[in-house]
Formats: structure tokens, sequence, C-alpha cells
């Protein structure tokens, strides 16, 4: 069961990702000092002061500021990961001047468009103290309201069994790591999930 929580949790937190952000974001992390280090409590509140402020730099720039963030704390230094947009701006010279308790770290998303390895790291870390009484609600990330919610459809197909592979319909193809054979834990019923991605489109030449 939890495994399948898991598995549901990536897939959701990964279509969030894939919705709203893409190549131009970036994946930051936010460290602390060793003599400024706070407690996960205390760290709740530095996190949601530095996004307010960085809320509004952005807005210096007319940008709206949208974000996925999670904290980190259980057997390692206390710091935060966060996906943020990138706007036509330093954004690493905002970001530091924001952040004033450590250092930022930043990465560029890549332009695949999917970033199911990131959702999964993002939802390991924090399967670890989600649950706790850290000061925070309990939930595996936070997130910016005004992002875009994805729409889940399910197409219930009756067969007696099917393909322990896959396969995808024209103009996609199947994310091998997100296959998952199983059986449901509440009917019996075995189940199958798996994502499938569009294939990018192929431009002609021209002239």
């Amino acid at each position: 069961m939890k495994k399948i929580n898991r598995i549901n949790t990536e897939a959701r937190l990964a279509r969030l990702i894939n919705a709203n952000f893409g190549y131009g974001d970036y994946h930051l992390v936010l460290t602390y000092k060793k003599d400024l280090r706070p407690s996960p409590e205390e760290a709740k509140k530095r996190i949601a002061s530095f996004l307010r402020v960085l809320r509004r730099e952005y807005k210096k720039y007319k940008a709206e500021l949208k974000y996925i963030c999670v904290t980190e704390y259980l057997n390692t230094a206390i710091h935060h990961h966060l996906i943020i947009n990138g706007i036509e701006a330093n954004i690493n010279k905002i970001v530091r001047d924001c952040w004033e308790w450590g250092s930022p770290h930043f990465t560029p998303l890549d332009d695949t468009g999917q970033y199911r390895e990131l959702a999964a790291y993002f939802i390991k870390e924090t399967s670890k103290t989600y649950k706790t009484n850290d000061g925070g609600a309990k939930q595996h990330y936070t997130c910016s309201r005004n992002l875009i919610k994805p729409v889940k459809r399910t197409t219930i197909i009756k067969s007696i069994s099917w393909l322990d592979t896959p396969k995808p319909k024209k103009g996609y193809y199947i994310d091998k790591d997100t296959v998952y054979n199983g059986i449901n834990p509440f009917t019996g019923a075995p189940i199958q999930k798996y994502t499938m991605v569009k294939l990018p489109e192929i431009r002609g030449k021209s002239g």
C-alpha cells in the first residue's frame, strides 16, 4: 500500500511540474550557514518569508512567481528544494539578495518537459518526514496557488489480461520507469499503471 501511495504521489507531482515548468526554469536548493540552521518549525517560517519577498521582487519585473517547495532535514543539514520559474532578469542575484541565511544553488531544468525523476526525488525525501509534527501541514510539498492543475482522466478497459510491457499509441512513447503491474489493495484486482509521453513534433525543412 505504501508503494502504491508513493507511486501515485510521484505521478501527481510529475504532472504538476510538467504542466507548469520547463526549460528556462530552475531547481533551486537553499542551504543554511552552519550557525544559522533552524528547527523544522522555524525553517517553515523562514521559507515562507523568503517566498513573500521573492514574490514582491518578481512583481517589480511584472512577473508572477510560481514555485513548488519541499524541506529536507532528516539525517542531513536542513535545507529547502524548490522549483521556480525563470524571468527576464538576473534571477541568481535576486534570489541571493532574498535568501539571507545561507547559499542558493541553481540547476536549470532541461528541455525534455518530463520531470518524473525530479518529482520522485522530492517525494522520496519528504516521505521520511511529512507526517511528523514539525510545524508543517503534513503534506509532501507546498506550491503556489497560481499553478495549472492537470486534469486526470481515467479510462476503464475491460480485458481478461494485458501485456506486461504496454505498447504506446501513435505519436507517444512509454516511460518504462513508470510501468507498474500489481494488485489493487482494495479490490484485489490486477492493475497496470504507466505514463505515456507525447513525442516531440518533427518540423519539416524549409526551402
